[in-house]
């Protein structure tokens, strides 16, 4: 497993100019503005780039190589998991810092205080980035690089398509539901819910992906 996170981290250091260009565009938009996107923008960068990942393991024939040596299928997918977590949660403590840097930059009276109360959203946003990474490793091992993205667009264009038919079919009382949905987040009953819900999609995410791997062939 270590060797495996090893290889990933050199990965991501010969991709440091990608990795840069991330941070800095992270920053330039964080001191630009109060708001909370930083805090979705910066980790979901790095979710991208830390499944494109297995893109490299399987480039150039590179799987049947990577199975010669001490490595399992369940434990090469174990370790995307595990790296693809401490990714977002690290990236999300950088997005953080430099949300409270963009409060203290752009004058904001009290910044301690408006970070502590946005701090209570945090396990749903946790629970958002592990919805992401559930759904986007199965993709990746499933499809490879190039079909990963038209899968995951399609996805993008159905959701759009069903909320604008939810939208067009329901109106207000859809607007309603979503109201009364966020409403349910901001208790606590519904934080644990959330971050549950993406605690289990992560396993079942988990089981799907070592099966696709396991049925794959070199």
């Amino acid at each position: 497993m270590s060797g495996l996170l090893q290889k990933d981290l050199c990965l991501l250091k010969s991709n440091r100019k990608t990795l840069v260009l991330f941070l800095a565009l992270a920053v330039v938009i964080s001191l630009g503005q109060t708001n909370t996107f930083i805090l979705g923008y910066f980790p979901f960068l790095m979710i991208i780039m830390l499944t494109g990942t297995i893109s490299y393991d399987e480039m150039d024939n590179g799987f049947p190589f990577l199975f010669t040596l001490p490595v399992d299928r369940k434990m090469y997918i174990r370790e995307k998991y595990l790296l693809c977590i401490l990714g977002a949660a690290g990236s999300f403590l950088i997005a953080l810092a430099l949300y409270f840097a963009s409060l203290m930059v752009n004058g904001v009276a009290d910044a301690a205080g408006q970070l502590l109360e946005n701090a209570g959203m945090f396990p749903v946003v946790l629970a958002v980035f592990f919805l992401a990474i559930a759904v986007t490793i199965p993709i990746q091992v499933k499809y490879g690089a190039e079909g990963s993205r038209i899968v995951l667009a399609g996805i993008c264009f159905l959701g759009a398509g069903v909320i604008l038919f939810v939208h067009k079919t329901a109106g207000d009382a859809a607007l309603e539901k979503i109201t009364s949905f966020s409403d349910m987040l901001e208790k606590t009953s519904g934080k644990i819910g959330a971050f549950a819900v993406g605690i289990a999609a992560l396993l079942i995410s988990y089981g799907i992906s070592v099966r696709v791997m396991e049925k794959k062939e070199f």
